[in-house]
C-alpha cells in the first residue's frame, strides 16, 4: 500500500472530515467557555483514533511481512490498532475529564465499526488504483503494439520511393536515405509515449521530404495550423498523421497531387485533416472504414485507444477528393 504526497494529503482530510461530521453535533451542546474541552479531545481524536491508526498501519505496511499477510488478516491487523488507539483515546480523556467515561465495550465496537469502514474504503481504492494503472498499461502495450505494425508498411513504401532515385539520383537517393533514418528512429524510440505535436509534425514533414523527392513537382502540399494551436504543450500518439498522408500518395493518380493538412482545436477536441484532389473514397470504403487499408485500419485503432475518432469522408466541393479526419479530446493532449 503506497500512497503518494497529494493522496497522503487528501487521506488525512478525508480522515478528519469523517471525525468533525458526527463530533460537530456533540459540539453544539457546549457554550464558547468549555471551547478548551473541545480543542483537547479534538487533539486527543484525531492523534490516537482516527490519523495515529491509520498511518501506523500505512508505516508497517511498508515491511514485507505485513504487507504479505492476507486482506483478512491485515483487516484484523487494522481493527486492533483502531482498539488500541480507543483504549488511549478513553485513558486520556479520563485524565483530563474525570467525568468522561468510554467503557470498553463502546471502545471496541467503535474500533471494529470504524475500523472495518476505513480499512474498506482504502482497500477499495487501492483496488481501483490498480484496475487503472492496469488499463493504461494495457492501452500502452497496444498501441505500442500496433505501432511496431505500422512500421514495416512505412518502411516498404519509403523504401521504393529510394529504389526509384538510386539510378537516376544517387546523392538525393542518399540523402532521402538518411531521412528515412531519422523517421524510423523516431518511430522506434516513441513506440510507449505520446509525443509534442511538434515533433510529430516535424517528422511528416520529413517524410514529405522524401516523397517530394520521387514527385518533384508533381506534389504540392499545404500546411494550415491554426494560431490556437500550441505544438509545443499539445502530445499526441506518434506516427498519427504519417499513415494518413501515406495513404494519399499511394492512391491519388491525378498530377499534380494537392495536399493540404490542417490542425485546429474546436470545442475541446484537437482536429487533424489531410485532403487531397484525388477521385475520393469509393462507396465500400466509406459504409466500412475498417477495410479502407490496412494502414487508416491500424490508425483508427489507434485513435480508438487514445479516446478520439478518425473518420472518411469526399470533399463536396468541385475540387473533389478524400478527406481523412482524426479527433482527439484535448485533455487528453496536454
Amino acid at each position: 500500500m503506497t500512497f503518494n504526497k497529494k493522496e497522503k494529503l487528501s487521506i488525512t482530510a478525508l480522515l478528519i472530515i469523517l471525525y468533525l461530521i458526527p463530533a460537530g453535533l456533540e459540539w453544539l451542546e457546549f457554550d464558547s467557555e468549555n471551547l478548551h474541552v473541545i480543542a483537547i479531545s479534538l487533539s486527543i481524536w484525531l492523534a490516537f483514533f482516527y490519523l495515529g491508526p491509520f498511518w501506523l498501519f500505512y508505516w508497517t505496511q511498508q515491511n514485507k511481512h505485513v504487507a504479505r499477510l492476507h486482506v483478512v488478516a491485515q483487516g484484523v491487523l487494522y481493527v486492533l490498532m483502531m482498539f488500541a488507539g480507543a483504549n488511549i483515546v478513553g485513558r486520556l480523556h479520563a485524565l483530563a475529564f474525570p467525568q468522561y467515561q468510554f467503557p470498553i465495550k463502546e471502545q471496541g465496537l467503535s474500533a471494529f465499526l470504524w475500523g472495518v469502514f476505513i480499512f474498506s474504503m482504502t482497500h477499495m481504492y487501492l483496488l481501483y488504483q490498480r484496475f487503472v494503472q492496469e488499463q493504461r498499461l494495457r492501452k500502452e502495450a497496444q498501441l505500442a503494439d500496433l505501432t511496431s505494425r505500422l512500421n514495416p508498411h512505412f518502411l516498404f513504401n519509403s523504401l521504393n520511393t529510394i529504389s526509384a532515385l538510386i539510378h537516376s539520383s544517387p546523392d538525393k537517393a542518399d540523402d532521402v536515405l538518411h531521412k528515412l533514418s531519422d523517421i524510423l528512429r523516431y518511430s522506434v524510440d516513441q513506440q510507449n509515449k505520446w509525443v509534442p505535436l511538434e515533433q510529430e509534425l516535424a517528422v511528416c514533414e520529413t517524410y514529405l521530404t522524401v516523397e517530394k523527392a520521387r514527385f518533384t513537382d508533381n506534389l504540392n502540399i499545404s500546411w494550415q495550423i491554426a494560431s490556437s494551436v500550441d505544438t509545443r504543450q499539445l502530445k499526441v500518439p506518434p506516427l498519427l498523421l504519417q499513415p494518413l498522408i501515406e495513404n494519399v500518395m499511394k492512391h491519388v493518380k491525378r498530377r499534380p497531387i494537392e495536399l493540404i493538412i490542417s490542425v485546429q482545436v474546436e470545442q475541446g477536441k484537437l482536429i487533424f485533416k489531410v485532403k487531397d484532389n484525388g477521385k475520393g473514397f469509393s462507396e465500400q470504403s466509406l459504409d466500412e472504414q475498417s477495410r479502407a487499408g490496412k494502414g487508416l485500419n491500424i490508425v483508427k485503432q489507434r485513435v480508438d485507444i487514445a479516446g478520439g475518432e478518425l473518420s472518411l469522408c469526399n470533399d463536396t466541393s468541385e475540387h473533389g477528393g478524400a478527406v481523412c479526419e482524426i479527433t482527439l479530446p484535448i485533455h487528453a493532449c496536454v
